[in-house]
């Protein structure tokens, strides 16, 4: 009788935790799956590497160490969702190596103000 409840008891919470994580919608999950991919210019040059995923604003973007050796060097960047595309196995910038180091200096003259 007691493992027949005993039973019926870890059933129920299976079912309740599993109904609970099917309705959770897509959007409240976290993207991890860009993080480490590597970012490219419009015109294929490599440029760095994704470090996270989030919001700038009220916009979805990515974080990324840009140039540098070894994580030396490298200047962060975040780079809004409608300024990339997620292209398989990498992340390609609608923009030029020079235009992503332009808007760098641009992000910092904005921190420093």
């Amino acid at each position: 009788m007691v493992r027949a409840l005993l039973v019926a008891l870890t059933l129920a919470l299976a079912g309740a935790t599993t109904a609970a994580s099917a309705q959770q919608p897509p959007s409240a999950q976290p993207e991890v799956t860009l993080v480490g991919l590597p970012v490219y210019s419009s015109a294929g040059q490599k440029l760095g590497a994704v470090t996270e995923v989030g919001l700038s604003g009220t916009q979805r973007a990515v974080r990324a160490e840009i140039g540098g050796f070894l994580g030396l060097g490298s200047s962060p960047v975040v780079i809004p969702a409608n300024m990339f595309e997620h292209k398989g196995d990498r992340i390609e910038v609608l923009m030029t190596a020079d235009e992503v180091k332009d808007t760098i200096s641009k992000q910092k003259r904005e921190l420093k103000q």
